[in-house]
């Protein structure tokens, strides 16, 4: 039920991305949305499908704009929590992607109590010309996309990843049983068509007993 609501939030949420694009073109299509700001948006969005299902839902912990590198929201249930990370791919390189792996690591360890809980992460990206930033999506995804030639046809030729974000939770912090998706929110003007430059990126984990091998 949880992966369900998560899902409809998402796809409510690209719509209110290509909304944000309109009206603060060209700072949002150039450089994407600021952690903080695309976090925050996501959980209003989550709370709203939340009460639509007749499902009480409150942010009980949200970061400071000003002092929190890496913001990680939290939202409470009478049944469950979920915990909502931000991470903006600015950069496609590894410090980047590691530092992203180190996020969901601490955020997994700082939970305490006994109702279930829910992860869902949330990044994009606007493609460069780096072989980094083409592997993106195999690396967010664990395999390259099966639309890769919509992406060609936009003049970007994705690369595969020798590793993967999927793999690299599963073998470091034990998670599994998630869903990773890749979105294109943003639309061409005139003509409606998705803009495959920008990557709007979500992964979703139940919380059970996370163990890491660095711990």
């Amino acid at each position: 039920m949880v992966r369900d609501l998560l899902s409809v939030s998402i796809n409510q949420f690209q719509s209110d991305c290509l909304q944000l694009c309109e009206h603060h073109y060209p700072t949002v299509h150039n450089r994407g949305m600021r952690e903080y700001h695309m976090g925050k948006a996501l959980c209003r969005r989550i709370i709203s499908t939340m009460k639509q299902a007749d499902i009480n839902a409150t942010l009980v912990k949200s970061p400071s704009e000003e002092n929190q590198e890496q913001p990680v929201f939290t939202i409470e249930t009478p049944h469950f929590y979920i915990l909502v990370i931000a991470h903006r791919l600015d950069s496609a390189n590894l410090g980047r992607r590691e530092a992203l792996l180190q996020s969901i690591s601490a955020a997994c360890k700082q939970t305490d109590t006994d109702k279930p809980q829910h992860l869902l992460v949330i990044s994009d990206h606007w493609f460069d010309r780096s072989k980094a930033s083409k592997e993106i999506p195999a690396w967010w995804l664990g395999h390259l996309p099966a639309n890769s030639d919509e992406y060609i046809a936009d003049g970007i030729r994705l690369q595969d990843c020798a590793h993967s974000l999927p793999k690299s939770l599963e073998q470091k912090y034990a998670l599994s049983g998630g869903s990773h998706e890749v979105h294109h929110p943003l639309k061409r003007h005139g003509n409606g068509k998705v803009v495959h430059r920008y990557l709007l990126l979500t992964a979703y984990y139940p919380l059970n007993h996370v163990t890491s091998s660095q711990q």
